[in-house]
């Protein structure tokens, strides 16, 4: 009997006691035979170390963006690792792809140490939507002398930060219902040379995302990070 594994499971006939080795009902060969093929199956599924079989469980162990190691981090309550993408030199937008999927409803995004071209906005957009953003930002100096407050009214994007030319950017952004049939929600915090500021906002519609780009409201980007985790509810 071939294996059914991975496709199915294998049923197997137990010998009793009583079965003599050239049973006809229970051949002790085709006991074997079965056993053998049955384990090589199983081999191939769990995959030997470094394998390249996309397949295979230890292939997806090594990709971390695997949807095996994203239920492994999913054991309990709490933030699981997704993906990191690395900001190149003078771009003027970051795609990152993968980022949301039915595992989780609500996920958050760490921008880490970016520079920007000019002092100015760092907007996302969702998807291929280029409409129907809403939001406020307020951005304030360290030593209080000025406050801003901007708007996003039906927008192309929607602004979740700021960017500076000197000293690092860095946001905390979380967001709501990114691949439900729901609006986008987003809440973030964020740091940029001598300011700091608070964002609002969504995406007006149903679409469910799988990813999202970053822009810069003039210019262009250079250097960081942006990590990506989802919140796992058990």
């Amino acid at each position: 009997m071939a294996s059914n594994f991975p496709s199915s499971l294998d049923s197997f006939t137990n010998p009793s006691s009583t079965d003599a080795m050239d049973s006809v009902s229970v051949p002790h060969a085709t006991q074997h035979s079965d056993l053998n093929d049955a384990v090589e199956a199983l081999q191939a599924k769990v995959g030997a170390n470094s394998s390249a079989v996309t397949t295979s469980h230890d292939y997806k162990i090594a990709d971390h963006a695997s949807r095996l190691t994203t239920l492994e981090g999913a054991a309990g309550p709490g933030l699981v690792f997704i993906s990191r993408t690395t900001v190149g030199s003078a771009v003027s937008s970051v795609t990152v792809s993968d980022a949301f999927s039915s595992d989780y409803d609500s996920y958050r995004i760490i921008i880490s140490n970016v520079d920007a071209t000019h002092y100015t906005e760092m907007r996302i957009q969702f998807g291929a939507v280029v409409t129907g953003y809403y939001g406020s930002r307020r951005v304030d100096l360290y030593t209080g002398a000025t406050s801003t407050i901007t708007r996003d009214n039906n927008t192309s994007s929607l602004a979740i930060g700021a960017t500076a030319t000197t000293d690092n950017t860095n946001l905390c952004v979380d967001v709501q219902n990114p691949n439900l049939t729901n609006r986008t929600v987003v809440h973030g915090t964020y740091t940029a040379g001598g300011y700091v500021g608070w964002a609002s906002g969504l995406e007006d519609s149903t679409t469910q995302h799988t990813a999202f780009n970053l822009l810069p409201g003039t210019g262009t980007f250079t250097g960081g990070t942006i990590d990506v985790y989802g919140y796992a509810k058990a």
